[in-house]
This record gives structure tokens, sequence and C-alpha cells, in this order.
């Protein structure tokens, strides 16, 4: 009860109020002149504090059912009154003046005819008085009480459009900050990718002169290559200073800023506490809980109009959890829309989960789980490194020997050669550069997928092209990224691969997937005039579907028809949801059932 008082608006205690003289008074007459009361004295008494009580009770607890409590608990209390105390039917017209302050414009037709009309009728006719003295005092007690309730809905409107207008504030500022730093990083990247190369080759074309220079000008060749080096490193040292945003940020810290700024903005108090150790977080996981924390505050605040938020981020080895309770008014619309749509999609991409918890309680629970997206590695990760600048290969195996999950087994300037050092070494993943001289990058992804389909293949590459990263994803690919990208996010991208995922740099993901969605849809136009498949499958679809009902899993499946695993998954999901099944046990049934297969 005091965790609903705390919320009350100034307009709450004056009903209350009303209400507590009303009952005063009849307790008062009671006492001070019980010959007013022709009946019994505890009956009135009785009656008096259940007609002020249950209401207020049912207001709080079911307000639906609120008005036809009160107006029928009110009006047959002084139909009795009219026949024990008709003394006190005056008293009336303070209940009537509550029940038009709790009247809307759906209900103030009826109520009105009742508590200005019909019971005043009853009660002069019990009590045998001309009714019209009790019919206009409670008449204009009622439009008195519905006035005022005119005058609350308006005061609750604007505190309401103020309300979104903070919020419409604050998420401006935050689209601002980020678009900021989206052009930031993209113009980062640019540059990376631009002098960074320039500069590269230049080192690398100085360092092949050397054997031509006479040693008198050694000193010279040594002093350009290291002014240029030097640049190199300022250069990137500048970049990584542009492209510095919040989301390099722990997630913690990440989450803790929104927040701060959200207070700021709402005066709604938020508590923040992390549970467990943090461990790192890819920045793509960390945006997308970034995103679902801020519109689930944006919902809280909006549509429960809480005034207490509390959010837990949760740290274990099998999943990360972020989970929002507030204690605003509960509501049914919030579960369908209001931007949670938004936030399951987000959530999907990385195998997480959705859920929200509205009791018979107040508040609302908002849960989103990620599985760990890598899990511990036992073993370390046996890499292969293949690209045509010895410098490029050089770095990166320099970078990744540092951490003990990995093992570079060897390097490869050339297709011909990655093919022999697999032969030999049997690696986990082939990181290779997707253009180079002479057997190229996807030359060398066929015939990898059609020698070893166990060796997952990542293209590492300078440029953005997303054309060529969907090909290089149809055809078996497990992954896609820029040389610009983190050595960190690098890291945690390879632990994702190597346990059975698929990774995109963010920065063409979007652009992939139309593009694969565009090949896609040809293909079934293609598919589409030869042969006609039930619920609009492709061809292809209806491969993997027979091989599944085969028993074959998704391994199995990407080694015979030469695709990666990841995409057997991605053509999987696309194959339940034209089926309207969940899974793999419901999509073998419903196509036995249908004689798909």
């Amino acid at each position: 009860m005091f965790s609903i008082m705390k919320k009350w608006f100034w307009y709450d205690w004056i009903l209350v109020a009303i209400r507590t003289i009303w009952l005063v008074i009849i307790a008062s007459a009671c006492f001070v002149d019980p010959s007013l009361i022709a009946g019994s004295l505890w009956i009135v008494l009785s009656c008096a504090f259940a007609v002020y009580l249950i209401p207020l009770i049912v207001r709080y607890r079911k307000e639906d059912w609120h008005l036809a409590v009160e107006v029928t608990a009110t009006g047959f209390f002084y139909l009795y009154l009219a026949y024990a105390a008709p003394g006190l039917l005056w008293s009336f017209v303070l209940l009537v003046v509550t029940i038009g302050l709790a009247s809307s414009r759906r209900t103030y037709v009826w109520t009105g005819i009742l508590c200005g009309i019909i019971f005043p009728v009853l009660n002069g006719w019990i009590a045998d008085r001309l009714p019209f003295e009790f019919i206009v005092s409670c008449s204009l007690g009622f439009a008195i009480g519905f006035a005022f309730n005119v005058l609350i809905q308006s005061h609750k409107q604007a505190f309401i459009i103020q309300e979104q207008k903070l919020l419409l504030e604050q998420h401006i500022k935050r689209i601002e900050e980020l678009t900021l730093m989206e052009e930031r990083s993209r113009l980062s990247h640019e540059l990376h990718d631009t002098i960074g190369h320039t500069l590269t080759s230049l080192i690398v074309g100085i360092e092949s002169l050397r054997s031509a220079v006479p040693n008198s000008q050694i000193d010279k060749i040594d002093s350009i290559v290291g002014i240029a080096q030097h640049s190199l490193v300022d250069i990137r040292k500048h970049l990584h200073q542009l492209s510095h945003t919040p989301l390099s940020h722990s997630l913690s810290e990440l989450l803790r800023e929104l927040i701060e700024e959200f207070m700021k903005s709402t005066c709604v108090t938020v508590k923040f506490r992390v549970i467990g150790n943090e461990t790192l977080v890819m920045q793509k996981i960390s945006f997308c809980l970034y995103r679902c924390l801020q519109e689930s505050l944006t919902n809280a605040v909006r549509h429960g109009r809480a005034s207490v938020i509390s959010v837990q981020l949760y740290f274990d080895s099998h999943q990360l959890r972020l989970q929002i309770e507030d204690n605003g008014i509960r509501t049914e619309e919030i579960q369908f829309g209001s931007g949670l749509d938004g936030i399951k999609e987000r959530l999907e991409q990385f195998n997480g989960t959705l859920s929200i918890h509205t009791g018979s309680g107040e508040g609302t629970f908002v849960i989103c789980n990620i599985p760990s997206q890598t899990e511990p590695v036992h073993e370390a990760i046996r890499l292969l490194i293949v690209d045509d600048q010895v410098i490029i290969t050089d770095s990166l195996k320099q970078i990744l020997a540092q951490h003990t999950d990995f093992t570079v087994v060897g390097t490869a300037g050339s297709g011909r050669e990655a093919l022999e050092h697999c032969e030999r070494s049997q690696p986990d993943i082939v990181l290779m550069e997707i253009r180079m001289q002479g057997m190229g990058g996807l030359e060398t992804l066929l015939e990898m997928k059609q020698r070893w389909p166990d060796i997952k293949v990542v293209f590492m590459t300078t440029f953005e092209d997303s054309l060529q990263a969907a090909t290089a994803l149809e055809q078996g690919a497990e992954g896609y990224m820029l040389k610009s990208i983190h050595p960190r996010e690098m890291k945690e991208a390879l632990k994702l691969i190597y346990n059975g995922g698929t990774w995109i740099d963010q920065s063409v993901a979007t652009q992939v997937f139309e593009e694969m969605k565009r090949q896609r849809e040809q293909l079934e136009k293609i598919g589409s005039t030869r042969e006609n498949y039930p619920y609009g499958l492709t061809k292809r679809e209806v491969e993997i579907l027979e091989h599944l009902s085969g028993g074959l899993r998704y391994k199995s499946i990407a080694a015979k028809l030469f695709l990666s695993e990841g995409t057997i998954r991605n053509y999987c999901s696309i194959l339940y949801s034209k089926l309207g099944v969940s899974n793999r046990e419901e999509a073998i049934e419903m196509a036995r059932t249908e004689n798909i297969v």
C-alpha cells in the first residue's frame, strides 16, 4: 500500500481527503447527535467504513471495477441511510463529487444519471421528502467532480507530453552521438586503408632496394625506413584516438554511462549492479545490449510511468544476462510493440532470447539473454595466415602469437602455398587475403572446402566489398573481416568461428545480407520457372530438408554440399520460417506429413 502511495499525485490525495472528510462527518454525527440515527448506530458506522475502504482497495487492485463498485456501494448505503438516518442525506453530495472525479468520457452518462437523478429520487421517496433539492445538489456535485476530472486529465496529458519531450531529447542526443561515432570510425578506417597501406608499401619498396644500395648509403636507407615506420605508428595512434568511442569501453562502463545520462534527462532513479566477474565482450554484443537497455529504460518511463528502475548485468561461463526491473504500472501493450520487436531481433542475431514478465503485482521484468559466444578454448587454435604481403603476415603472426589460445602453424604468400601448408599442418582456421596474385582467395577457398571441409576459412581484406563478401560466404567461408579490425575483436571473432559461428564485419554486414537476399531471390525466380515446391521452398532448401529427414546433422550436410556449417544453418533458419516451425524435428515431421520429401 505504501509503495502505491509513493506514486500518488496531488489529485489522488484530494480524492482521499474528500472521502476522509465524509467519513469523519458520518462518524461525528453518530456520536455527537445519536438522535439522527433511527437504526443501529454500529451498523451505520460499519457500512460507512466499508463504503470508505472497499472502493479505495478496488481502485488500486482492479481499476476497471472501481467505478461500478463505488456507485453500487455509495448508492445502496444511502438508500439504507434514507431509512435509518434521513438527516444525513445531504452528505451524499460529497461522495457524488468523488464519483464525478472518477468518471470518464465513456462512463459519465450512466454514472451521472444514477447519482444525479435515480438515487436522489429514491432517497427522497424513502425519506418521504421532495427529491428536487437532492437532484439539484447531487447533479451540481457530479458536475463539479467531472469538471475537476477534466482538469486532472489535462494535467496528466501535460505531464506525459513533458515526459515524452525529455525522452525525445535524450534519444536525439544519443542518435547524434552515435552518428558522430560511426562517421569518425568510418573516416578512421578509410584513412587507415589509404595512408596506412601507402606507408606500408613504401616501407616494403625501400626494403627491396636495400641490396642495390652501396654500403655507404645504408644508414640513409635505415633512416628513411625508420621515419616511415615512426609515421605509420603515429598515424595508427591518431586514428585509434579518432575512432575511440564509448563502445571501446567495457560493457559495464558503457551501460553505466547510458544510465547516468538517462537519470539526468528524466530524473528517474536507476540502480545498476554487475554480478560475476566481467569478461571481454565483442563490440557487436556490447552495442546490442546497449540498445536493449536504452529501449527498455524508455519503455519503463513512457509506458509504465516507472519512478525506480533496477538494472543488473550478470556474467557467467554460459551466458550474458541483462535484467531490467521497474516499479511502473503493469500494462499489456508493452508485451507487443513498443520497440521490443527490435530488441528481440537484435538478440536473435547472437542466438539470444528476450523474456518479459508481468506478474500479478506491479512492475515489469525484461530479461535479455545471450549465450557465451566464445567457449573456453582447451587447446590452442591452429592458424594459417595467407597474404601476398610479407609485412602483413608477419604483423598478424606477431599479434596472434601473443595470445595463448592461438598457435600460428605457418604463413603463406599465395593460394598454392596455402594448400601445401594445409596438407602438412591441417590448421583449424585459415586467415586469408581474398585478393592475391595468381591463385586468388575464392579459388583457394573452393579447393580447401573440397579437400578439407572441416577447415574454417576467414577472409581478411583491406577494402569493403559487399558483393565479394556475399560470394565468399555463399561459397563456404566462415568469416569476412577488414584488416582495420581491432586485434582484441579479431581474437574474439576467431574464437567464435572456431566454436561454429559465422562472423561478418559490422561495416559491411547489412549490405552483405541484402546482396545475399537479392541473389537468393534471383535463384528462387529461376528455380520457380523450372519446378514448383510447396511453401515457396527453393530446390536447395528441399535438398537440405531431404538430408535432415535422412538423419544428417548440419556438419555432415555442409560437407556433402561443399558449404560451410554456418551457411547450412542460415538455409535451415529460412526453411523453418517458411514452414512455420521452430526446430528440426517439427520440420521433418511436417515434410513427411505434407509429402514434401
